[in-house]
């Protein structure tokens, strides 16, 4: 059976023939990038004070093609404006002129990842995790919005000087279920090497695609080497179809097997076999980070990444020196016991103590062979009155000494429960990403509520590059406090 496999790329619009001026009121510097469907420059606004990047598209002469493809770019601008995570690019404006339509959107200071992939070593398990888990949260947002980005690649994720990712270009984004008719020339929107099977065949596609996507890069920026890859674009695209890429053990001889559980789980060819949401994959990454992202919005996604980590791991040192001290304060309290018990059952027969002249105060009694069973001995009287029975205690012994060898009981009162913790509410206006004592919980909202131990504790929320808005809390065992904050 034959697949086909759609190979027309998109046109590139033409290039300006020089850097403008203006766009807009947007003062033009210099250009600093070149994309499939625009022009990216660096600019300012002198309205507002701040620098941006201005993504520009050059309009078409034609009058019915130049009224499509402004709309066209002005309704990324609405797609990407509606998008408000601290992973995705923040949008400022939109608009055009007599030669472009253009966007107006933040600064970013750093590369995208395939800059730095090409000029960094393959980044550890633990550091790629916590990347990867960012980008497919601000993917799963876009996608709980009914969209499909379509075109995941490391040159659409910027890293900032803090390595924190922002997506970027949701130019080519569809919505959920709207796909293309079956009579409808078909095209290939997107970049080879990280497009998924369904996408290279032309089939319809839903966020399982973009997870896909995800997962290549994932396995490239864990190895180094692209998962897909091929002389030609149906070289590329037979693998994307076809063939699974190299286990990455066989990379890395210290990888994961775990990490490579969730890699080929995410570029499993049938979707039914990938993750369901990118949601679910980054809940997988960022246990495996160890590090929170996000709320986990998305169910388990079926591997239990503590446990896989467990089967193929030792123990941690620490670890090990925990149970070895709780081993050996067990073996010492059952000897304690044990020699207590012992001492006092044998009071007033091990012969021990002697008298003044040598002779043992109570000497061991001799070997009795056979005695005769003893006459019944008369019931005793019932005693007045019973008190409540204590603790048990070892049998009392008479004779001189019994009394010197006791002991009071020893009494272990269990540890006191620890305290109730107190909860933070958030109201948080229009977003921010929470850090609890400088480690991230999470973006709010959706998150708007938190489980805090009892004591003080500093809170930072970020939103964007702006500064920051930080606070200092005293949660009290069983009480919410209230944090609101408008940027």
């Amino acid at each position: 059976m034959t697949t086909a496999i759609a190979v027309d790329a998109v046109e590139t619009p033409a290039a300006p023939p020089g850097v403008p001026e203006r766009i807009g009121r947007f003062v033009i510097r210099e250009e600093i990038g070149r994309g499939s469907n625009g022009v990216v420059y660096a600019a300012s606004d002198p309205v507002l004070g701040r620098d941006v990047a201005i993504k520009a598209i050059p309009l078409p002469t034609d009058g019915d093609s130049t009224s499509q493809d402004e709309a066209n770019f002005l309704q990324e601008a609405k797609t990407a404006a509606g998008l408000n995570h601290p992973s995705i690019v923040t949008v400022f404006d939109a608009g055009h002129s007599d030669s472009f339509a253009y966007i107006a959107m933040e600064r970013l200071k750093g590369a995208d990842l395939h800059q730095w992939m090409a000029n960094n070593r393959p980044m550890s398990a633990e550091s790629a995790a916590a990347l990867v888990a960012r980008v497919a949260d601000a993917v799963h947002f876009a996608h709980r919005r009914g969209l499909i980005h379509r075109d995941i690649k490391p040159s659409n994720i910027f890293l900032g000087r803090d390595m924190k990712p922002k997506v970027l270009d949701f130019g080519i984004a569809l919505a959920q279920g709207k796909q293309f008719r079956v009579d409808e020339p078909r095209k290939l929107i997107g970049t080879p090497n990280y497009m998924s099977p369904e996408q290279a065949m032309g089939r319809p596609l839903d966020a399982r695609s973009d997870v896909f996507s995800i997962g290549a890069i994932l396995y490239e920026l864990l190895t180094g080497h692209r998962a897909f890859d091929g002389a030609s674009v149906d070289d590329i695209l037979t693998k994307v179809v076809k063939d699974d890429p190299p286990a990455l053990h066989v990379w890395r001889s210290d990888m994961s097997p775990v990490m490579g559980e969730i890699v080929f789980r995410a570029i499993a060819k049938n979707p039914d076999q990938r993750y369901q949401s990118a949601g679910q994959l980054r809940n997988d990454l960022a246990a495996f980070a160890g590090r929170p992202v996000g709320p986990p919005t998305s169910p388990p996604s079926g591997i239990n990444v503590r446990a896989a980590r467990a089967r193929f791991a030792m123990p941690a040192p620490s670890a090990l020196i925990t149970t070895a001290i709780a081993v050996v304060g067990l073996s010492l309290a059952f000897a304690f016991w044990y020699a207590t018990h012992r001492v006092d059952g044998n009071a007033g027969a091990a012969g021990e103590l002697a008298q003044g002249d040598g002779t043992p105060v109570n000497p061991a009694p001799p070997p009795v062979v056979a005695p005769p069973p003893p006459a019944p001995e008369p019931l005793a009287k019932p005693a007045p009155h019973v008190a409540s029975p204590g603790p048990r205690m070892p049998a009392a012994h008479h004779g001189p000494g019994a009394n010197a060898r006791a002991r009071p009981p020893v009494v272990i009162e269990a540890p006191p429960p620890p305290p109730e913790p107190g909860a933070l509410a958030l109201a948080i206006a229009p977003w921010g990403e929470v850090f609890i004592d400088g480690a991230s919980v999470g973006v709010s909202p959706p998150l708007t509520r938190l489980s805090i131990a009892p004591g003080a504790h500093s809170v930072s929320v970020r939103n964007g590059n702006g500064p920051a808005y930080t606070a200092m809390i005293e949660v009290e065992s069983g009480k919410t406090l209230t944090l609101q904050h408008r940027f």
